[in-house]
């Protein structure tokens, strides 16, 4: 098995006219995407062979930057510079390629030629290589001279905007029921079809995990999706909803632990450089162990992802939000029904608050906040509901989130001890983390119900609601 990186050069500088193009430097961006880059590729196993890399400075600049972010002093010397890889062209890099004997090689290069001898080799092609990024084949030949088209197998695959989310986030387009609906009936048409295109691009990112928060907006876009349509079912009655609904809520399930434990994680990490628990974490193994808790929980969802059910499920719900069924079951609403639907969960929620005390469960805890989380969600759909409503929503949210957090990372540290910790070392962070579930609990208990916002007149809504004349 031979092993092939083929790693494209960052984003290169145009500024300056007078330069030869194989004196082009990188320029602000790129520079920002070999930070972004390194420590990925390095994890994947791009450095661990012979590094061979075009000579021209672009190339060279993003080779030599990310050596020097990984200071690894053993990379340096494995690192050669070629004037043949300053090419365009594929069959160049592969004919070149032919006389190489090592196991694993890396090349840092251009386009085409990166992309074309990719997709000859690769029994499934890929779609783009931009800058920055990388693609590992991995080939069954004993030796290169043995390549042949169509053989190899896709190891990774590592754009830029796959790995941080502000960088994929610059690119997003802006959600347009939020910025172009003009009542909340446009606003479902335009946010179910954009919902599910931010799906489909956070879902890289999501899968390979080395941004957290990739996960966490692919769950709020999943859940959102979600809460919307069962609030139509709420009102329409319409059963025709009832698939999708269970699809999207079959689908954001598959993400739970994964989120719990990268929010626990984030704990951990700031536990460590509290020196009052910092020597009992580490002799615990705690944090190596929920470490690899979380790689496997990461894996997991990969491989949810990539299963036959959940592509089946993808295609299911882009085909529903696009369909004309859709549009007409969306008919049905208008902005009085609802904020009828808001009210009945303001309602609902309400009575949930009061009937909490002391001796409730933490689960009655947790239903209140999947309530209040459903409230908002409708509550997005209204653009005319007072901001003072939603920043209190926001901010009960915030707190009923915290009370989870909490509740969830006890219970993770009180099975680990049972396993793992006979000698009860980390009882102290077990009863700080109870201490503050317990805060939270007391200060959910003192909020007061939330309060209905003014009801819409029928008549407003019904001409809020008529087409315009042409």
């Amino acid at each position: 098995m031979k092993h092939l990186f083929l790693i494209r050069h960052g984003k290169s500088s145009w500024s300056d006219p007078a330069l030869e193009d194989w004196e082009r430097p990188l320029n602000k961006r790129g520079k920002r995407q070999i930070e972004i880059m390194a420590g990925p590729l390095a994890r994947q196993g791009a450095f661990n062979g012979q590094i061979y890399s075009s000579n021209a400075m672009r190339a060279r600049k993003t080779i030599e930057g990310m050596v020097a972010i990984l200071g690894d002093d053993t990379l340096p010397s494995r690192v050669r510079f070629k004037s043949k890889l300053y090419t365009f062209d594929g069959d160049v890099l592969r004919k070149w390629l032919t006389k190489r004997d090592e196991d694993i090689v890396t090349i840092v290069g251009h386009n085409p030629a990166l992309l074309e001898l990719a997709n000859d080799l690769l029994r499934k092609p890929i779609s783009e290589l931009p800058t920055g990024s990388c693609v590992h084949l991995m080939l069954p030949i004993q030796h290169w001279c043995e390549l042949e088209d169509d053989t190899a197998a896709l190891g990774s695959w590592l754009l830029p905007r796959w790995i941080d989310y502000k960088l994929f986030q610059k690119k997003q387009p802006p959600d347009p029921g939020k910025k172009e609906a003009k009542h909340p009936l446009q606003a479902l048409s335009l946010s179910l079809p954009h919902i599910m295109e931010r799906l489909k691009h956070l879902e890289p990112g999501a899968k390979l995990g080395f941004d957290i928060e990739f996960l966490h907006q692919y769950r709020i876009a999943i859940r959102r999706a979600r809460a919307v349509l069962e609030t139509v079912f709420q009102i329409t009655g319409d059963k025709t909803l009832k698939k999708p609904v269970k699809r999207f809520k079959r689908h954001a399930q598959a993400t739970s632990q994964l989120r719990d434990l990268d929010v626990f994680m984030e704990t951990l990490a700031h536990w460590e450089e509290d020196a009052e628990f910092r020597d009992a974490l580490r002799s615990s193994g705690a944090p190596e162990a929920f470490a690899e808790q979380r790689n496997e929980a990461q894996k997991a969802f990969a491989e949810h992802v990539e299963t036959r059910q959940y592509m089946d499920d993808m295609d299911f719900l882009q085909a529903f939000v696009h369909a004309g069924e859709l549009e007409d079951i969306l008919q049905q609403l208008n902005k009085y029904r609802i904020r009828e639907a808001l009210d009945a969960r303001i309602a609902d929620h309400n009575a949930r608050l009061v009937a909490l005390s002391d001796l409730s469960s933490d689960q009655d805890f947790h239903r209140l906040r999947k309530n209040l989380k459903r409230i908002r969600y409708l509550a997005d759909l209204d653009r005319a509901l007072p901001s003072d409503f939603r920043k209190d929503l926001k901010k009960r949210q915030k707190l009923l989130g915290e009370f989870q957090d909490r509740h969830v990372q006890e219970d993770f540290m009180m099975k680990y001890q049972a396993d793992a910790d006979p000698e009860g070392i980390l009882t102290p962070l077990i009863q700080r983390l109870t201490g503050q579930k317990q805060a939270a609990r007391q200060r959910i208990l003192t909020l007061d119900p939330i309060d209905t916002p003014a009801p819409v007149a029928r008549a407003a809504a019904k001409k809020q609601d008529e087409p315009e004349e042409g």
